[in-house]
């Protein structure tokens, strides 16, 4: 097969280089290990420049700029057109802030899989008072087939178009962290991108500020804008922690596997996600979680996560403080969460991922008349 994947983020990307762009390299490897041709149509920045990657062949799109913003809205205004021009098998398009979808399957022949990277329009309609969420429930009618990461994706885009074609396909972990030996650190972990308010950042500060002389130091790393960080080291330094919260930046490679194989355990207080791979990869190394109780992990049993209350300072802080106070409640989660993530390896997923593709061009065909039973 040809597959096209649209997505506006890659590793690369200094902007963001997030958990998404993760998994679209992860899982298009593994396709082109397959037997597969893989191409990622992503966004530009300052510097990019078009390459391959384990296979993957990236090709950058839109305008290079120095704004992240003016990047990302220049990108998903042009993946219609994006479409158009590709010539595959089949698309993938990850959906992007703050619309979600974009109306490319009405600019293709090529049966278009959308993904729910990003579909929480009404998050971003919150935030900036725009009717995000209606371009969101009006475009997703257009989409024939879609890539679900859970349950919960899966119904809401059913509820948006009831006839479209979907499964379930979560996202993964890389085996070879389930090799690496661990050990329990003098630190609290947070792994992600700097975004204050989806990623609950303003939250976790207050909570930790609360509680902090009773927790280990807190270690946050992650890449995001540069208003999203000098916010993030405001709150630091107004709440008087500069000698406990240590912000470090973007980790990748071995920095990564190292801060996530010897933390004590991780913290994920998102406000809202959809299927996010940092719980994932807290597990893998067996590592207790703390995160807020929201649908975006409602999948991350109680067996590896404690949850707080979503939202409220008060109980993140108790979540903390239960963690990292109770050694016996963390041994028992270690061995669950090991288990847990052992379920989601990146090459059990990439084979759901070809399947998926495999029956989407059949019946397309049959749609479109191309062959007949």
């Amino acid at each position: 097969m040809k597959i096209a994947i649209i997505d506006m983020d890659n590793l690369k990307n200094p902007f963001w280089g997030a958990g998404q762009a993760r998994a679209t390299l992860e899982v298009g490897k593994r396709l082109v290990a397959l037997g597969h041709d893989v191409v990622v149509y992503t966004s530009k920045y300052p510097g990019y420049r078009d390459y391959t990657q384990d296979g993957v062949k990236y090709i950058h799109k839109g305008i290079e700029s120095k704004y992240p913003r003016l990047t990302n809205l220049v990108f998903l205004l042009l993946i219609p057109l994006i479409a158009l021009k590709i010539k595959a098998d089949v698309i993938l398009e990850n959906f992007n802030a703050p619309t979600s979808v974009s109306f490319a399957p009405l600019f293709t022949r090529v049966p278009l899989v959308g993904m729910p990277t990003m579909f929480e329009a009404a998050e971003f309609s919150k935030k900036y008072h725009l009717p995000f969420h209606w371009v969101e429930a009006w475009g997703s009618k257009f989409y024939r087939y879609f890539l679900a990461f859970s349950e919960s994706t899966k119904s809401k885009m059913q509820r948006y178009n009831p006839r479209v074609v979907s499964r379930i396909i979560p996202n993964g972990v890389s085996e070879e962290f389930f090799d690496v030996k661990t050990s329990e650190g003098d630190y609290i972990l947070f792994l992600g991108r700097i975004d204050n308010v989806q990623k609950g950042l303003d939250l976790l500060v207050e909570a930790y500020s609360q509680v902090s002389e009773r927790l280990p130091k807190l270690v946050i790393a992650g890449n995001g804008r540069e208003d999203n960080i000098a916010e993030l080291k405001a709150e630091i330094k107004k709440k008087n922690l500069e000698h406990k919260v240590q912000f470090v930046g973007r980790v990748d490679g071995e920095e990564k596997v190292k801060l996530l194989a010897n933390c004590l355990f991780g913290v994920y207080p998102s406000r809202f996600e959809d299927f996010p791979l940092i719980p994932l990869e807290f597990a893998a190394f067996g590592k207790p979680l703390v995160c807020f109780d929201i649908k975006g992990v409602s999948w991350v049993p109680a067996a590896v996560a404690v949850k707080a209350q979503s939202f409220d300072v008060a109980s993140l802080s108790q979540a903390l403080l239960r963690v990292a106070e109770d050694s016996q409640l963390r041994f028992a989660m270690q061995k669950d969460a090991k288990a847990f993530a052992n379920e989601y390896g990146w090459n059990s997923i990439a084979k759901q991922y070809e399947d998926f593709f495999q029956d989407v061009i059949k019946i397309d065909s049959l749609r479109e008349g191309k062959i007949f039973a």
